[in-house]
């Protein structure tokens, strides 16, 4: 179901949410979460949001946090974004990522040409765009005036409730031969199929099913140049161009937007571990776990893990935004400091839930221990490329040594295109 048109989401009329400040916006998150655990159950039995938690999301304004302002908007800068699904994300991962990673998609369409934006957003601020970022069968066939898409692309968060979906790919001439075009299809989502295939481990609320295109036609006004897009200066830059995410390279910024999710989660799952532990009484043993060594010491060990993945967390922020208001581009040494710092942070979180994990013994089992399910949405969520280990440690230990990575666009980047805003007085201190 699609709320983003009930009348429930109306009543965060544009005029209310537009001139929400970051500090209103992030309240707004943190009056959410204790609702959102209570209805953590509910969300991972759905496998997608409940339609209460996204009229909520709505109506608390996280859902349009980099939507461009001239279209209700709320246009906020870096971290905004991965904050909120922070704050979200003690409650309930699967809603976090949801506000994060699909509500980042509105800053995807920011950097469109204006003529997508006009009509996207002529139904309201309030639409969602799920995207199918994993192509297995789909393919784009060339066709008179665009392009046919027909096959499966998978991983599309938040598609139960999206009003459009987007997908990348090559569009293919009639041969089946690459046409050495690749685009950004935009597509109202009543015209895609939804496959009912997340049956997952962890973050089973964000419905991250298959998506299905049946000879879908779509014309040419609705295909965007791929690259471009995510390069410096896009279409949507001089459109809006006071908010420096719609206008420098954007590839660091999406990648690390999953941080807010990932380090919420293991907030919640310390304080939720800690809290149950203060009070729980053994049934095996004379001492309550609480009186027991092993179980200070390995609280206190977490802590610190959490404690190092804050700082590293905000000092990443801190270096984006900073980048962001200068509008200077991440140059590709500094992408790959950028992924080792990520995944690097998942590890920490990680390592400090599964330690807890391990000491609450069969009591961390049960589906209804709120630590178990932190633990899986944390084993799921760091399988995302972006906060793939082996990958970005081996791109910084490969740099360190003197070595290609290997991956083109970091070894050969193509020449770099200078932001909008650093030649028409766009740009500031960070």
């Amino acid at each position: 179901m699609n709320i983003a048109q009930t009348s429930a989401a109306r009543s965060a009329t544009k005029a209310s949410v537009q001139n929400l400040t970051v500090d209103q916006l992030m309240s707004n998150a943190q009056g959410l979460v204790a609702g959102l655990a209570k209805r953590a159950a509910k969300t991972e039995e759905l496998r997608k949001l409940p339609d209460e938690t996204m009229a909520e999301l709505y109506e608390a304004g996280l859902m349009r946090i980099i939507t461009p302002k001239r279209y209700g908007g709320l246009e906020m800068d870096w971290p905004a974004l991965p904050e909120a699904a922070r704050i979200i994300a003690r409650g309930c991962a699967s809603t976090a990522w949801i506000v994060a990673v699909v509500g980042g998609h509105s800053g995807i369409v920011g950097r469109c040409p204006k003529a997508i934006q006009d009509e996207i957003f002529e139904a309201g601020p309030n639409q969602l765009f799920a995207t199918g970022s994993a192509q297995t069968t789909g393919k784009l066939m060339k066709a008179k005036g665009g392009v046919t898409a027909n096959g499966i692309w998978r991983f599309a968060s938040g598609c139960d409730h999206a009003s459009w979906i987007m997908v990348n790919g090559d569009v293919l001439n009639e041969d089946g031969s690459k046409s050495g075009r690749a685009v950004r299809v935009v597509v109202p989502a009543k015209h895609v199929e939804i496959l009912d295939t997340w049956h997952v481990a962890g973050m089973k609320g964000t419905g991250s099913k298959d998506l299905n295109f049946n000879n879908v036609f779509v014309p040419e006004k609705w295909l965007v140049d791929g690259p471009s897009n995510f390069q410096a200066n896009p279409p949507g830059a001089e459109v809006n161009s006071e908010c420096y995410l719609y206008d420098v390279a954007f590839g660091a910024y999406f990648s690390s937007w999953l941080l807010g999710p990932v380090l919420g989660a293991a907030e919640g799952a310390y304080e939720a571990y800690r809290e149950s532990t203060k009070g729980r009484v053994s049934a095996m043993m004379p001492n309550s776990p609480a009186q027991l060594h092993t179980v200070q010491e390995r609280l206190a060990e977490s802590y610190c893990e959490l404690e190092a993945a804050r700082a590293l967390y905000d000092k990443h922020n801190q270096f984006l935004h900073q980048r962001g208001m200068e509008r200077r581009n991440i140059k590709p040494d500094e992408f790959i400091d950028s992924g080792r710092e990520r995944t690097y942070i998942a590890r920490l979180c990680h390592n400090l839930v599964h330690r807890l994990v391990r000491q609450m013994g069969a009591v961390g089992i049960y589906d209804t221990n709120p630590v178990q399910r932190f633990y899986r949405d944390l084993n799921v969520m760091q399988n995302q490329v972006a906060l793939n280990w082996d990958v970005h440690m081996m791109n910084f230990g490969r740099r360190q040594l003197g070595l290609p990575t290997g991956m083109e666009r970091l070894d050969n980047p193509p020449p770099e295109r200078t932001p909008w805003g650093a030649t028409n007085g766009k740009a500031r201190s960070g």
